[in-house]
């Protein structure tokens, strides 16, 4: 079963819950706003529904962030041909990549690795290594790395962590095995 038309409705679901709420700081006006009733009883009503309603707002909102974080995880390594921070998300966003410190702080929200368990390691007749993650991920081995994965024992369980290097490269380390690879993700 394809997971995809699951994620694209729950993130329409979530898109219109947020479209539908006010902002968090619409929700806190209302409840100053609120301060300023004289009537007990009614001020304690108003307080109410704006609390209810800042509630509503930080919810979706964690949702959203958490979408956004499975999203980027399950695009590690995918399609990076250019640096991510390059594309501007809003209008506001343009050209922010050249302020420095826009900079270090979408780089300090990036994913830096990503911990997985290895389902299969295939070895070409030259020696490049394909490794299957437990996550649905697929990553081979740079044609330029002479490195080569020897495993005995095919029944031992095998994790592998995959970062970021410099220049947008990523390693791969076989942790049982001791071994790290350059790779790029084919799927």
């Amino acid at each position: 079963m394809n997971a995809a038309p699951f994620a694209i409705l729950a993130a329409l679901f979530v898109a219109s819950a947020a479209a539908a709420q006010p902002s968090e700081s619409e929700a806190v006006d209302d409840a100053i706003a609120c301060l300023a009733i004289e009537d007990a009883e009614d001020r304690l009503a108003c307080l109410e529904g704006a609390a209810k309603t800042l509630q509503v707002t930080r919810i979706v909102r964690e949702e959203q962030t958490a979408a956004a974080e499975e999203e980027e995880k399950a695009n590690f390594g995918l399609g990076e041909t250019r640096a991510p921070n390059q594309v501007a998300e809003a209008p506001e966003d343009f050209g922010d990549e050249a302020i420095p410190d826009v900079q270090r702080d979408k780089d300090g929200k990036r994913i830096k690795a990503i911990n997985a368990k290895v389902v299969e390691i295939r070895v070409n007749s030259l020696g490049t290594a394909t490794v299957s993650l437990d996550n649905g991920q697929v990553w081979r081995q740079l044609d330029s790395d002479d490195k080569k994965l020897h495993f005995g024992n095919s029944e031992r369980l095998l994790t592998a962590k995959v970062k970021r290097s410099l220049f947008g490269n990523y390693m791969m380390t076989v942790n049982e095995l001791h071994r790290t690879i350059r790779v790029r993700r084919i799927k």
